[in-house]
């Protein structure tokens, strides 16, 4: 970039964006850091963290790295009011040399490596857990409807719902992009020889057979990838599927800011919607068999949508 750019957000997301940037050789290109904290934070690895009216004196460009809506909405109105601009996500991936999808994709994954133990821990609790597996979750209705003959997980994570369907499954594939949550699932499931491996690339899955696996399914996960990832993993489920096969996914719903990446929307969903998922799901030959808008801290945030490969 000709010049440097303000991270406004010095919290969790702020700062992983801009380990993120550092690791990919371009921490030089943040000055510094805004937040309403300043007081308190001070500094992130060096750089300063100032004031909203310090930040304004320095005439550079702000990138919103927080994910409050309502928050990002004001902040906005802050920066123009002031004379300032905000830098969309796709100004950064061109000083990168990529695309955005895959900007946001890797950011994404670099993300749920740093520092999540503390989630995946929050994500393994009873009342969690509960959302999915309690008799009456909308996802555990839905899910009853899965042949687990042969079933593949994608993004399994730390494996917090395998135990919940492992025992009742013939044959289990765990995909993940990350091969740490990959190899922390084979030791945590060592005893269970019913399941493969599988680190994938993030937006296929290339090294599964065709027609070979009765269902897939996958939770809290797919609510962030880019709406473009979605389109090739759904063309490639339909290849793996039998005929007949069930996918379950759990996606966004959200579509105020078609502009907007992972690091500064609402929980970090993309631009996604249960229309346009029913759209691309039937473009790669799916029947929908039911879609279900439901609240994830925001009203309507996300949707639950079951769809099969006709007979």
């Amino acid at each position: 970039m000709d010049s440097k750019v303000i991270i406004y957000g010095a919290g969790y997301r702020g700062t992983a964006f801009y380990e993120f940037i550092e690791k990919n050789g371009m921490g030089d290109i943040v000055y510094a850091f805004c937040d309403q904290n300043y007081d308190k934070i001070k500094e992130v690895d060096g750089k300063k963290v100032v004031s909203f009216q310090e930040a304004c004196s320095y005439n550079l460009p702000f990138f919103i790295s927080i994910i409050d809506e309502e928050a990002v909405k004001e902040v906005k109105k802050m920066i123009m009011d002031a004379g300032r601009q905000f830098l969309e996500f796709s100004s950064l991936a061109k000083e990168f040399g990529e695309d955005i999808v895959t900007l946001n994709r890797d950011f994404c994954a670099f993300f749920h490596i740093k520092g999540m133990d503390s989630y995946f821990d929050e994500a393994e609790e009873k009342a969690c857990l509960d959302v999915f597996w309690k008799d009456g979750s909308p996802f555990y209705e839905k899910f009853k409807e899965l042949n687990l003959g042969n079933v593949i997980e994608l993004a399994c994570g730390r494996g917090r719902h395998v135990p919940f369907y492992v025992d009742k499954s013939k044959k289990v594939t765990l995909v993940d992009i990350l091969q740490e949550n990959i190899d922390i699932c084979k030791k945590r499931f060592q005893e269970k020889s019913n399941i493969e491996y599988y680190c994938n690339n993030g937006y296929n899955l290339s090294e599964l057979e065709t027609g070979k696996y009765t269902a897939l399914f996958c939770y809290d996960a797919m609510v962030h990838f880019e709406m473009m990832d979605i389109y090739e993993y759904l063309k490639d489920i339909y290849r793996v599927l039998v005929p007949g096969g069930m996918v379950l996914i759990h996606h966004s719903n959200y579509t105020a800011d078609y502009k907007a990446s992972f690091a500064n929307t609402p929980h970090g969903r993309s631009f996604m919607s249960k229309d346009i998922f029913a759209y691309l799901a039937y473009r790669c030959g799916f029947e929908i068999i039911s879609q279900q808008v439901i609240n994830w801290g925001v009203k309507d945030l996300d949707c639950i949508s079951l769809i099969h490969k006709p007979e």
